[in-house]
């Protein structure tokens, strides 16, 4: 990874940030073991909800008793809302701080105040000359990365069941090697890890859920796209919570994506490298081209079963049940309206 030790050193400030939280825990651990020794007295642990920044630069400016460095490392910083970078332009060359802007729990609206605090961070630490690591999913070198951890395990992985492991999390990198360790201790002591092993030990992600529901109800599946819903939507969580916080957004999001593909079916050109005059029909901010490889395979399999005019009109129906459930239009129970939803869909494409 693009990570450099070095320059994170030599920065005295360190902002370890991103969505992949395996690469950024991974890079915490190589930057203190690079900066201080084992059982080090000069290394110190924070919370970012226990403790206030200038607590952080007093302990980092602090001259180090038997180190090179004095390393002070801040967990959960997202949990101090206000950036206050007041004491960095006095810390000494011993100082090293380190801020790791650790995963956070939420729901959707908690989710969006952990990524604006986030940003305000970020930006502090640039505005401070600060180090700035952002891990971030790289579609790309997601299946190189699951093939390398699973080599570094000592097992041997079929690409079908990469490939599903990748699918499953979403195209996240450390729910992935989250996953594959359970995958792991299923199958025990066979060294090959099939494709049936990732389906029946791996836990999928929600958005998994939402692609198989959309997947079963434009195939005409009713029974699995309604099995599906409720697995979303579960004994405890309300049907409109369930439709605005995952099925609703994602169900939109897959449509569009499923919309390019079938554009791409119909020009038959290369779905891999497609021609500028189809690309420039899609959005830039969801091209089909730099989607990963699982989701332009469910996609490329999801359009062949429909055309651009059943899609119109399944998009049409999520923004229907969506002025249902908001009493725009008239409606039901928030679980009649997708299930609703999802019959219509299962209608149009067997019309």
């Amino acid at each position: 990874m693009a990570f450099s030790l070095e320059k994170a050193v030599a920065a005295r400030v360190v902002l370890l940030s991103g969505e992949e939280d395996a690469l950024r825990l991974r890079a915490l651990h190589e930057l203190v073991a690079y900066a201080t020794n084992e059982d080090d007295l000069d290394l110190q642990y924070l919370d970012g909800g226990d403790s206030e920044p200038m607590t952080w630069s007093a302990c980092a400016g602090t001259a180090p008793f038997l180190s090179e460095r004095r390393t002070v490392v801040v967990r959960h910083l997202l949990r101090q809302e206000e950036p206050d970078t007041s004491g960095w332009k006095e810390l000494p060359d011993s100082a090293l701080l380190i801020l790791v802007a650790d995963e956070e729990v939420g729901d959707d609206s908690r989710q969006r105040k952990w990524a604006t605090i986030r940003g305000h961070w970020e930006k502090a630490v640039k505005a401070a000359d600060g180090y700035l690591e952002d891990f971030k999913t790289d579609p790309k070198q997601l299946m190189e990365s699951i093939r390398q951890e699973v080599v570094r395990i000592g097992k041997k992985m079929t690409p079908a069941a990469a490939d599903a492991l990748a699918e499953m999390c979403g195209g996240s990198l450390s729910r992935s090697l989250d996953e594959l360790e359970k995958v792991v201790i299923y199958v025990g002591e066979r060294d090959q890890i099939g494709e049936a092993d990732v389906r029946a030990a791996a836990m999928p992600s929600r958005e998994w859920n939402v692609y198989r529901m959309t997947d079963a109800a434009i195939s005409g599946d009713v029974p699995e796209a309604l099995r599906q819903l409720r697995i979303l939507v579960g004994s405890s969580t309300k049907a409109e919570d369930a439709a605005y916080s995952r099925i609703f957004p994602t169900m939109h999001r897959q449509l569009r994506i499923i919309w390019q593909a079938r554009a791409i079916i119909d020009a038959k050109v290369n779905p891999e490298d497609p021609p500028e005059s189809i690309t420039r029909l899609f959005p830039d901010a969801l091209q089909f081209p730099k989607q990963p490889p699982f989701v332009r395979t469910k996609a490329l399999r999801s359009a062949r079963n429909v055309d651009h005019h059943q899609i119109a009109e399944c998009i049409s129906l999520v923004s229907d049940a969506d002025c249902r459930l908001k009493g725009i239009l008239t409606g039901y129970s928030g679980m009649e309206t997708l299930e609703q939803m999802l019959l219509a869909m299962a209608t149009i494409v067997k019309r």
